[in-house]
């Protein structure tokens, strides 16, 4: 068909432009977070650490150096079969995350991980498979316009003869060999050329996941007196159950955890029945109107641990409590809580003038901004990725105050004895009723 003929190589380009538009645009954000997009690599729960690092820095690269080749248009038929098998990879990927029931983002314009909403990835599923067709079109019509492969083409063109030199042996023969030498010369320069193009997309990837890897280093200091990124704060005596508590301050299932097991907990400990490590965790900062809230919330709380641990309880208890006969922790999508505001807990908790002059300079500059983000990547790294998570003695366990009791009831029998600490240990500040947890929020986020 003539016009079809006419009509693929500019259809083809395109689809070319529209396809390396979309590479660039998925790699851009990913180049400039590769913490925060190992974090969501991480979330498919599918790789070891060791490809979730190496998927989290070099595949950005990767997606630039695809989509620069398909906007300039050179080696279009490779780069479309490379396309095409990175969209069955991400199909792969969504459909396991669907199946197993993984609430996230799927990462692919950046982003991505752990989500608060509800997730059924149709969208993302049908916009892979159309994208897969893309591929697949430029795989069987690389040809197109505006494009490196038909400039280094232009040679390659073959003029039919004459007609009447065409009726002759000879004419035909010659016209034929020439056919064939442009063919093997087309042939041998497309493979140099590929070859070419794939090493230095290669070198390009090695370099790039060494300098993303580098990029991806936590800048600043990851000590404190009382709060490591292995463990958290560590709270209370060593004990037969060691309870690892994940949660985020914008969390409101942490909120509902704490409400419903924070004096159980708590009572544990005093009873060193439990030593309980808390991880605090700041993937939530979206939640608060670019306020950061879930970070410089964890970053107050860590300031209270440098006091000392009871005065960090004291202080985590009231970020789930009250204050002044109002809920501290902010609703999801709405402003969080002011600096000042974050200081003034301080006070509730009953910190002193010398103690409040170094803690509200701790979360006036951050100071702890780099620990933090080290305890988020390394929840991450130890496949968590949604909040509340607990586990004792390793086990995930449901984060209720029943499912606590059961599992460091169980940790006893097997454990060493109890030997409590005549010194009290703080109480939950929080006044308000034990509740379920809620059920808006998805399990991502308790």
């Amino acid at each position: 068909m003539i016009w079809w003929n006419r009509l693929r190589p500019w259809l083809g380009t395109l689809v070319r432009l529209g396809l390396g538009a979309i590479w660039i645009v998925a790699a851009v954000d990913k180049l400039g977070n590769p913490r925060t997009f190992v974090q969501a690599v991480r979330a498919y729960d599918a790789t070891p650490e060791w490809l979730s690092k190496a998927i989290g820095y070099g595949l950005p690269v990767l997606e630039l150096c695809v989509g620069v080749l398909l906007v300039v248009g050179i080696v279009t038929r490779a780069v479309a079969i490379v396309s095409g098998l990175l969209f069955v990879v991400f199909l792969i990927g969504i459909s396991q995350a669907a199946a197993r029931g993984i609430q996230l983002e799927c990462g692919c314009f950046g982003g991505g991980g752990a989500t608060t909403a509800g997730t059924t990835y149709t969208l993302d599923i049908l916009r892979d498979i159309g994208l897969l067709i893309l591929a697949a079109f430029l795989v069987v019509w690389p040809m197109t316009r505006l494009s490196l492969d038909e400039f280094i083409a232009r040679n390659d063109r073959v003029d039919q003869p004459s007609a009447k030199r065409m009726r002759s042996d000879q004419g035909r023969r010659k016209y034929n060999a020439l056919l064939e030498q442009r063919r093997k010369e087309a042939l041998s320069r497309n493979r140099w050329i590929s070859a070419s193009m794939a090493a230095v997309v290669v070198l390009v990837c090695v370099i790039g996941l060494g300098v993303q890897s580098n990029r991806a280093k936590i800048q600043g200091s990851l000590t404190a007196a009382h709060a490591t990124v292995s463990d958290g704060v560590v709270y209370g005596k060593k004990a037969a159950a060691t309870v690892d508590v994940y949660e985020d301050f914008q969390c409101p299932n942490c909120e509902n955890f704490e409400k419903d097991a924070g004096k159980t907990i708590d009572a544990a400990v005093k009873a060193n029945k439990a030593q309980v490590r808390f991880h605090i965790m700041s993937f939530l900062d979206s939640s608060s109107n670019g306020n950061r809230y879930s970070s410089r919330a964890a970053n107050a709380a860590l300031c209270a641990s440098d006091i000392s641990v009871d005065a960090f309880v004291k202080y985590h208890n009231i970020l789930y409590g009250t204050y002044k006969g109002k809920q501290v922790q902010p609703a999801e999508g709405t402003n969080g809580r002011s600096d000042t505001d974050l200081e003034n807990y301080g006070k509730a908790a009953g910190f002193t003038s010398t103690q409040m002059g170094t803690f509200t300079q701790c979360v006036s500059t951050e100071k702890h901004k780099a620990l933090v983000e080290a305890l988020q990547d390394k929840a991450s790294e130890n496949g968590v990725n949604g909040t509340p998570t607990i586990k004792v003695n390793g086990k995930k366990i449901d984060p209720t105050a029943a499912a606590f009791t059961k599992a460091v009831n169980a940790a006893l029998k097997n454990g060493p004895s109890p030997s409590p600490s005549p010194k009290p240990s703080p109480t939950s500040t929080s006044t308000s009723t034990p509740t379920k947890a809620s059920t808006s929020s998805s399990s991502a986020t308790g």
